[in-house]
């Protein structure tokens, strides 16, 4: 048992550093590498089509059902080291293990906003134009979440993107804080807590 444990971690760390070989390499010309790539697209490719099905995580611009895939891999890979290491599984860290992966990918996209966010407003502090399209793509990616914010809060008549902006990034922020000290400090250890 403690071989095959052995053995099924070792090829689960195999397949998540291939997984994440294969996300990176397609932002940028896979097609390149040939038959490389033709061997890593598939071994990797059925996999995560079965997360590209889940219409929620493919947004109109970005795909977060790569991330998804990873994150379930290391929820597995946790739980076969818990059975490595500890020889079972509680249902206290199957529960940590599972609200930890889903904190992580919802940190990584509150985050991810949050820096689009800041980004986008370099060109209304430095008084620059907004154009170029670094600031269009930056634009592109915030909008859907300042348009969701500006209808949740009315901040007045005289208010405008800036402001709606500004309160967004704010809410990011205090958003991935909060979440951060719920699931670090409150949530995840009172699961590891669970005796059985």
């Amino acid at each position: 048992m403690l071989t095959a444990l052995i053995i099924v971690n070792g090829v689960l760390i195999t397949y998540l550093v291939i997984l994440s070989l294969r996300i990176v390499l397609g932002w940028f010309a896979p097609r390149a590498l040939g038959r490389a790539w033709d061997l890593l697209a598939g071994a990797t490719d059925p996999y995560l089509e079965l997360f590209g099905r889940i219409r929620f995580l493919r947004g109109s611009l970005i795909d977060f059902s790569p991330i998804a895939a990873i994150l379930a891999l290391v929820v597995v890979l946790a739980l076969v080291n818990q059975l490595l290491y500890y020889g079972r599984i509680t249902l206290g860290f199957f529960l940590a293990s599972m609200f930890s992966a889903a904190w992580s990918g919802a940190r990584f996209i509150l985050l991810l906003f949050l820096i689009v966010g800041v980004l986008r407003t370099i060109p209304l502090f430095l008084r620059t134009s907004a154009a170029s399209a670094i600031w269009k793509v930056a634009d592109t990616m915030i909008q859907p979440i300042v348009a969701w914010v500006t209808k949740l809060f009315r901040l007045g008549r005289g208010s405008g993107y800036t402001q709606h902006l500004l309160l967004t990034i704010g809410l990011l922020f205090v958003a991935w804080l909060l979440g951060e000290t719920l699931v670090s400090y409150i949530i995840v250890p009172a699961f590891q807590r669970i005796p059985f």
